[in-house]
C-alpha cells in the first residue's frame, strides 16, 4: 500500500466534511485529505487524481448517484475506488450506488476505527487497480491484447482460455463459456468491431472477451452458473436493438477442458444459427448435462408423439429450462420486490390517514396492497416463464372494479424504477378514488 496517498471528500454539508477530514488526518497522518462540493466535483477530481473518493449521501440526494455515474463513464477517474458515506439513505439507493459501481459502503456516524478500515481497503484497490492496468498495458505491447477493443486477440485465444478454465476447475468454481456471434439479420455494412463493443457493454466486470474468428467470440463468465448466463445474453440482444440480434452457445464449466468444450460450443453454436436470438446449451464430455440441446431465450414448445400426448404435458427439457427461470425469478423477488415494497409501505403509511397497507413476497404469490374505507388497490405480480413477469394492477371501490391493467416484462426490465414507477401510479390512482 502506497504512502502519501490523496482521499478526496465530496460533500455539500461543511460540518461533516470537516469532522470527517479530521478524523482522516489523524488516522491516516500520511495521506493528503481534499475536498470539495457537487457542484465542480468531476474537474476537481480530474485536476487531483485521488486514490479515493468519498461520496456523502444525505436523504437518498439524487446527486450522489449522478455524481458516481460521471465518474464511472470519465476515464480519467473511472478506476478510483469510491466510498459511499450513507446519511440517512434508502436500501434501494445503496442497491443504486452499488449498480453503478462504488467499491464500499460506510454509514454515518460513523466508529473512527470503520472510517478507517474502509478507507485502507479502498486505498488497497486502488493499488490492485493500479497494478491489474500496468499488466493491462503490458499485454498490449505483447500482442495479447487489442490496443483499440481491449480484449484478447484471435493470436492468444486458445491460451488464454485454457489457463482461465484450468484454473477454475483446480479452484472448483463453476463457471461458463459463451460463443457469440452475430445472427443472419446483421447489417453486413457493420464490422466486427461494432458488434464486440455491444459485447462489452453487455458483459460484468470480470467477465472476458476473446476473438476466436472474425465474426465469433469467447466470452468467459467466472463463478457463474447456467441460469446466470441468459440476463448476459439478453443484454446483448437489447444493445443490439430490434433489427438484428445474436446466436450463442454455451456450456457449463466442471470439469470440462478447453479442448472439448471448444469442440462442444462450436456444434451447439451451428444448431443455434438455425434461428434467431437462440442461446443453445452445449454437450459435455464429463456428464451428461440435462440442459444439453436446451435453447435458453426460447423455451421449446411441448412435442407431442404419434399417440398425440396430451398439450399439457410438458417436456423434460421444458421443466429443466423452467427451472433456470424460475431461480432468476427467486432472485428477482429478493433483490427488488421486497426492498421497493418496504419503501412504499412506509411512504404510504406516512403520507395517507388512516390507511392500510400489506404486502407479501414469494415465488408463488407477490402483491402489494392499500386499502382505505371500501378503496382497494391491488398490485400483484406472477411468473410468467420464458424469463418474464407480469404485472396486474386494479382499483376497487365498493368491490366495483373501477380500473385494471396488466403488464408483461422481462426479468431485466423489471428493476427497482420500473416497479416504483409502476406503484407510484396506483398510490395516485388510488389517492384520487378516495377523495371522491
Amino acid at each position: 500500500m502506497g504512502f502519501n496517498n490523496t482521499i478526496t471528500l465530496i460533500s455539500n454539508d461543511e460540518e461533516l466534511v470537516e469532522q470527517i477530514s479530521s478524523k482522516l488526518v489523524l488516522l491516516r497522518d500520511l495521506d493528503k485529505i481534499t475536498n470539495c462540493s457537487f457542484d465542480n466535483a468531476i474537474d476537481f477530481l480530474k485536476n487531483q487524481l485521488p486514490n479515493v473518493i468519498i461520496i456523502h449521501c444525505l436523504n437518498d440526494n439524487p446527486d450522489a448517484i449522478k455524481l458516481i455515474k460521471d465518474i464511472k463513464n470519465n476515464p480519467v477517474i473511472s478506476q478510483v475506488p469510491i466510498l459511499f458515506l450513507d446519511d440517512n439513505c434508502s436500501r434501494e439507493i445503496i442497491i443504486d450506488a452499488f449498480d453503478n459501481g462504488i467499491s464500499d459502503i460506510l454509514k454515518y456516524p460513523t466508529h473512527d476505527y470503520e472510517l478507517l478500515i474502509r478507507t485502507i481497503w479502498c486505498i488497497q484497490k486502488d493499488d490492485l487497480n493500479t497494478s491489474i492496468s500496468t499488466q493491462f498495458e503490458f499485454m498490449k505491447t505483447l500482442g495479447m491484447i487489442q490496443p483499440d477493443t481491449g480484449v484478447y486477440t484471435q493470436k492468444y485465444c486458445e491460451e488464454f482460455l485454457k489457463s482461465e478454465i484450468e484454473n477454475a476447475i483446480s479452484h472448483k468454481i463453476n463457471s461458463c463459456l459463451m460463443l457469440v456471434t452475430p445472427d443472419s439479420k446483421y447489417p453486413g455494412y457493420k464490422n466486427p468491431k461494432e458488434f464486440l463493443e455491444v459485447i462489452k457493454k453487455s458483459i460484468r466486470i470480470n467477465d472476458s472477451v476473446a476473438i476466436k474468428d472474425v465474426d465469433e467470440f469467447y466470452i468467459f463468465l467466472p463463478k457463474t452458473k447456467l441460469n446466470g448466463v441468459y440476463p448476459i445474453f439478453e443484454r446483448i440482444n437489447t444493445n443490439l436493438g430490434v433489427d438484428c440480434g445474436a446466436n450463442a452457445s454455451v456450456i457449463e464449466i466442471k470439469n470440462e477442458k478447453f479442448d472439448s468444450a471448444k469442440e462442444f460450443l462450436q456444434e451447439a453454436l451451428v444448431k443455434a444459427k438455425e434461428e434467431t436470438n437462440s442461446l443453445i446449451v452445449a454437450s459435455s464430455t464429463y456428464s451428461k448435462d440435462p440442459n444439453a440441446g436446451i435453447n435458453l431465450a426460447k423455451q421449446p414448445p411441448a412435442q407431442q408423439n404419434k399417440q398425440n400426448v396430451k398439450t399439457n404435458n410438458i417436456s423434460q427439457n421444458d421443466e429443466k429450462t423452467s427451472k433456470l427461470y424460475l431461480q432468476a425469478y427467486k432472485q428477482k423477488c429478493k433483490i427488488v420486490f421486497e426492498p421497493v415494497f418496504e419503501k412504499y409501505y412506509n411512504l404510504i403509511l406516512a403520507k395517507i390517514k388512516d390507511v392500510k397497507v400489506k404486502y407479501e413476497v414469494n415465488v408463488d404469490k407477490t402483491v402489494f396492497v392499500i386499502y382505505k374505507n371500501n378503496v382497494r388497490a391491488n398490485l400483484s405480480i406472477m411468473y410468467g416463464g420464458l424469463y418474464k413477469a407480469q404485472i396486474n394492477t386494479a382499483i376497487t371501490s365498493f368491490d366495483i372494479t373501477k380500473s385494471s391493467n396488466t403488464i408483461t416484462l422481462d426479468f431485466v426490465q423489471l428493476n427497482f424504477k420500473k416497479l416504483s414507477q409502476i406503484l407510484d401510479e396506483l398510490c395516485v390512482e388510488f389517492k384520487n378514488y378516495v377523495k371522491e
